[in-house]
């Protein structure tokens, strides 16, 4: 797991691959690269020319805010939408002054390459977020059973839904990237809890499942394994209680 920083406002910066090594070009013209993770071979190259070719570009302003637009990349980018992952839109030649129309990212990572395409068994991923007047990256890269239990999970809560509400978030200054689903319906909540970045050594077991009512805690799993059959099991108890 790396990590960039930037203390500037506006801060814009482009992800790309360098050799074999995951890269940052800044808007000052300076490149500083960040090492190898898996899967980076589905990150695009980073180039500098007439006009800064890479993967997808990053931008800041303001205290909160963070947005990105795919540069057109081979493989895309990724990132969640409160209850879904969804393809961030992409185009060549962006300008990099030019940012209001880029996609918001807020408690989300961006993940390179679609996990559903079998493209490898690894997917890098880049979890922005900002401190004050400082820009940070965190990297780092999850398999691809990992991201499609998550994606499986989301799933099932949406088709549990009925008048609650799906959300998910991602805590990117842990270098874990510890990421929570909740299902939010009344009084009662159901968290799906797991550490997504697999290049971070996390303690504990990998999923935590917890349901509450009324801020009281009804059941509660820990667990290495599959968390699917915990959670539609919870599920039903959900609407029983």
């Amino acid at each position: 797991m790396y990590t960039f920083k930037i203390s500037r406002t506006p801060a814009v910066l482009v992800i790309g691959r360098v050799g074999k090594e995951l890269a940052v070009w800044s808007i000052d013209g300076t490149i500083t690269t960040l090492g190898s993770i898996n899967g980076i071979e589905l990150v695009d190259e980073l180039k500098v020319e007439r006009q800064i070719v890479g993967h997808v570009a990053i931008a800041s302003f303001g205290q909160y805010i963070i947005k990105a637009m795919d540069m057109g990349s081979k493989y895309g980018s990724y990132t969640l939408s409160e209850d879904s992952l969804v393809r961030i839109p992409s185009r060549g030649g962006i300008d990099l002054r030019k940012y209001n129309d880029w996609v918001t990212i807020r408690n989300a990572f961006i993940l390179i390459g679609d996990p559903n395409s079998n493209y490898s068994d690894y997917y890098p991923l880049i979890c922005p977020y900002r401190v004050g007047d400082t820009l940070f990256i965190n990297t780092g890269y999850t398999s691809t059973g990992s991201i499609r239990v998550v994606l499986t999970i989301l799933g099932i809560l949406r088709n549990y839904a009925d008048r609650g509400r799906v959300n998910a978030s991602c805590m990117c200054r842990i270098p874990s990237m510890p990421l929570e689903i909740a299902l939010m319906n009344g009084d009662k909540y159901l968290l799906i809890r797991t550490h997504l970045n697999e290049g971070q050594a996390s303690t504990g077991n990998k999923y935590l499942v917890l349901l509450t009512k009324g801020g009281n805690v009804i059941s509660k799993y820990s667990l290495n394994d599959n968390p699917t059959d915990i959670v539609v099991k919870m599920l039903n108890e959900m609407r029983s209680i």
